[in-house]
């Protein structure tokens, strides 16, 4: 398996790309989020939408959706074919109708020729469960389970943990996907992943980072130091980064790099 991170920056970064993953293992090649900037992202890896066979969505900030309309009209009108899209059914109802709908619900295959479309037009839909454990549709080898977030309040959204199998812990990571500081959700990937990839916010907007929607350096800091070690710092704005490495982390993570278990 191999995890590259095609984007880092938070969602208003210049100089880092939105936060895309790629997941590679045998002939599945899955994107965790896509946002504008991921087509580009993937042509600098060396590959191109026409690659991708899986898409997962966390959550539907703009910053990790907005690469999907592009990738639906090339698939079904360049490619002819549909790759799969992977989330909660109640995430997917609404990804298709308050944020895909309006540029997607009607196309013309032939000129004057108005055609309505649903999302499994463009897409080959697999709904998953919270919590339990599944095999990527088309992949047995690929298993996540998706983990709720606590990002904004009243918003669904979701961290990963993802295995390729056989391989136990070596081969387990947690992607957090965009979160508040969430102890638990962080002792679950330290229980259940030999890597850790967490979304950190640079800045500490007040005590406790209160009205933060992001997990914050400061708080992250916190940590026990055996976590730290295995924790490697994604999501983070343009500002100048602390010494992660000093501070006990694992690192930032920098575009493009890759990740190989």
């Amino acid at each position: 398996m191999k995890v590259t991170f095609l984007g880092v920056g938070s969602a208003f970064s210049q100089k880092h790309g939105n936060s895309n993953v790629l997941i590679e293992s045998g002939d599945v090649k899955l994107l965790i989020d896509c946002s504008l900037a991921c087509s580009s992202a993937l042509r600098q890896y060396g590959l191109s939408l026409r690659d991708i066979t899986h898409v997962c969505i966390t959550h539907l900030h703009a910053d990790h959706i907005t690469g999907l309309e592009e990738i639906a009209f090339k698939t079904r009108l360049n490619y002819h074919t549909r790759l799969t899209l992977l989330s909660t059914q109640s995430l997917l109802d609404r990804l298709w109708n308050y944020s895909l709908r309006g540029g997607l619900e009607y196309i013309e295959l032939n000129p004057g020729e108005e055609i309505s479309q649903t999302l499994d037009d463009f897409f080959e839909v697999c709904p998953l469960a919270a919590q339990e454990w599944g095999s990527i549709c088309g992949s047995p080898e690929l298993k996540f389970s998706l983990r709720r977030t606590n990002h904004v309040k009243g918003m669904e959204s979701y961290g990963l943990l993802v295995e390729e199998s056989p391989g136990g812990l070596e081969k387990r990571f947690l992607f957090s996907g965009d979160t508040k500081f969430d102890p638990a959700l962080i002792a679950d990937g330290a229980k259940n992943a030999s890597i850790i990839f967490h979304d950190c916010q640079l800045y500490d907007s007040g005590e406790h980072n209160i009205n933060g929607v992001h997990a914050s350096y400061q708080q992250l800091r916190q940590l026990d130091p055996d976590i730290r070690r295995r924790m490697w710092l994604y999501h983070y704005g343009d500002s100048d980064l602390p010494d992660a490495v000093g501070d006990g982390f694992a690192g930032f993570i920098q575009r493009l790099q890759s990740f190989t278990r």
